[in-house]
């Protein structure tokens, strides 16, 4: 009897020491992002124009001069900043605006954000209040297509033309099977990631996995930094929950119902088409070839939201396209840009 008393004594003593460790370490965690974030919003102030859209700002970086306006609006969880290698070179065709979606990048969060309607009209308002004028050549990648078409159905008079890169397709999630499993994932996944003892570990030297990703998104060495602050901040990981959440729920039906079309718009559909490396599992090349005979049909059924459209395939590209193939992304909005100067869009 005794003996079975010390042992209870002492598993509660272990439970309760791992209790208590567990709540040290998630306090620790908690001051050190808290003091993290303060330092990086000193170290890295906007790049753009913060525009008050209602009672919190929206973060537009814009570079260039002209008219149409390019209008970029990036992928799942994404701030502008992604799209910044492409900056110089479209700036020498117009004026370019890379839009941060509230809580992503420099833009203030909204408790309202995460769907792609919300999003659409914060970009509205942000471009109205800025004194961009219409017309605009509207961008959009992955998840940023459903944005730009909503915004382009509810503005179809301001749009000289749109350009989806590897779009999201409100289909999809019903037919890649394995989508909404893989976000949700990955969202439980993020949310059980403590961000403080993660940015702990990559200022002590400890771990580079932040670097590490920062770096494949290809960035100009000197907006590393930045990214990486993105990466350890809260508020930049509750949005990215956020839009995950809506993509798998909200976000498809409201494009169906809302901008089931573009009407004439001229459009341009950018397609990815990866290399099926030699060098790769057999098991990873199935699967690849699995995904892409749903994606590709998709891809190109965007293609009838026009009746004004084009499709190119990007050879030797992935799902980040601007990354693989920028000379192309390019040409294509420089087209567009052309062409509605002349009238011919």
């Amino acid at each position: 009897m005794n003996r079975s008393i010390g042992s209870r004594g002492i598993i509660v003593k272990v439970l309760t020491g791992l209790v208590s460790g567990a709540i040290a370490g998630a306090a620790m965690s908690t001051a050190y992002q808290t003091y993290g974030a303060r330092r990086d919003r000193r170290r890295f102030p906007p790049p753009g124009r913060m525009v008050d859209v209602g009672g919190r700002r929206i973060h537009l970086w814009t570079e260039g001069t002209g008219s149409p306006a390019i209008v970029i609006v990036p992928g799942l969880g994404e701030p502008g900043l992604n799209w910044a290698a492409l900056l110089p070179e479209l700036a020498a065709e117009s004026l370019v605006v890379l839009y941060d979606r509230a809580g992503l990048g420099w833009s203030d969060p909204s408790p309202w954000a995460g769907t792609a309607l919300g999003a659409a009209r914060d970009l509205r308002r942000a471009l109205d209040a800025a004194g961009i004028a219409p017309p605009y050549v509207l961008v959009g990648h992955s998840a940023g297509g459903y944005i730009v078409r909503l915004f382009a159905a509810e503005r179809p008079g301001a749009v000289a033309a749109v350009v989806l890169v590897d779009s999201s397709h409100p289909e999809q999630v019903r037919l890649l099977h394995r989508t909404r499993a893989a976000i949700t994932k990955e969202m439980l996944r993020s949310r059980l990631t403590p961000l403080g003892l993660r940015r702990l570990a990559f200022d002590a030297g400890w771990s580079d996995r932040a670097r590490r990703e920062a770096e494949a998104r290809r960035l100009p060495a000197k907006l590393l930094p930045t990214r990486i602050a993105f990466d350890l901040s809260d508020r930049q990981r509750r949005a990215e929950l956020r839009e995950a959440a809506a993509a798998i729920t909200v976000n498809p039906r409201q494009v169906r119902r809302l901008a089931p079309s573009l009407g004439s718009i001229p459009l341009t559909v950018i397609s990815s088409s990866p290399n099926e490396s030699p060098e790769a599992d057999p098991q990873a090349i199935a699967e690849q070839r699995r995904f892409y005979s749903v994606w590709s049909p998709l891809q190109a059924d965007l293609v009838r939201l026009s009746a004004n459209a084009e499709h190119v395939v990007a050879e030797h590209a992935g799902h980040h396209i601007h990354r693989d193939r920028p000379e192309l992304v390019v040409k294509v909005i420089a087209d567009h840009v052309r062409r509605a100067r002349s009238g011919a869009g």
